[in-house]
């Protein structure tokens, strides 16, 4: 997950393009945020005693 919040890789999303009305790169963010927060519930989930 760190590697989708990478420099490098975050610049690919970076262009003047919309999608809704939100900057491509907001939405690139936000959904990478949200996977981690899916993957950390699941992995507490499956794993807490």
């Amino acid at each position: 997950m760190l590697i989708g919040f990478n420099l490098p890789i975050a610049l690919l999303f970076d262009s003047a393009q919309n999608f809704l009305g939100f900057p491509v790169v907001y939405i690139y963010f936000f959904s990478i945020w949200l996977f981690s927060i899916l993957v950390s519930l699941l992995i507490v989930k499956r794993y807490n005693e």
